[in-house]
């Protein structure tokens, strides 16, 4: 099976611009993104952000679930789900 590069929700390509965007400025690499652009970034600075990116998503997932426990004790989907999975 290829792999694609779209994503899976078309009207979501924008906002995961604005996503990469606001976290390069957070990482203060935004205005090299945008005098150079992304193919120039070294792929360090681009995994610090993907990074950064997939954090964030988790959390507003968490968040909207209800949970708001986004702290480093058991905060993680994976935790929870080992917590009530224990036998």
């Amino acid at each position: 099976m290829s792999r694609s590069n779209k994503p899976v929700n078309a009207a979501a390509e924008n906002a995961l611009d604005r996503m990469k965007l606001e976290i390069a400025s957070e990482l203060g690499i935004a205005d090299r993104v945008r005098s150079q652009g992304w193919s120039t970034m070294t792929s360090a600075d681009c995994g610090r952000v993907g990074g950064h990116m997939v954090r964030k998503m988790i959390e507003q997932y968490e968040s909207g679930m209800g949970g708001g426990s986004t702290g480093s004790t058991s905060g993680t989907l994976t935790a929870q789900y080992d917590a009530n999975n224990k036998s």
